[in-house]
């Protein structure tokens, strides 16, 4: 009982896993290049990395290939 009103009062707050996808095959790595700088920063986050848009594209694509290997 004591658990219960200790987590109304101080909810287990913790960041939400990134979702990391089981097939390489479902990400389309022959696409990045036409891709827009907001759109690879959203995949990277689909596979669990950062990036940092300030980068270049081809530097932001280098990182996801690298990811996904």
């Amino acid at each position: 009982m004591f658990n219960k009103i200790k987590e109304f009062f101080f909810p287990k707050i913790f960041p939400k896993k990134p979702l990391i996808l089981k097939k390489k095959d479902e990400i389309n790595l022959k696409g990045l290049e036409k891709k827009t700088k907001a759109e690879l920063e959203k995949l990277g986050r689909k596979i669990g990395i950062e990036l940092d848009k300030r980068l270049t594209k081809d530097k932001l694509i280098k990182q996801i290939k690298k990811a996904t290997k």
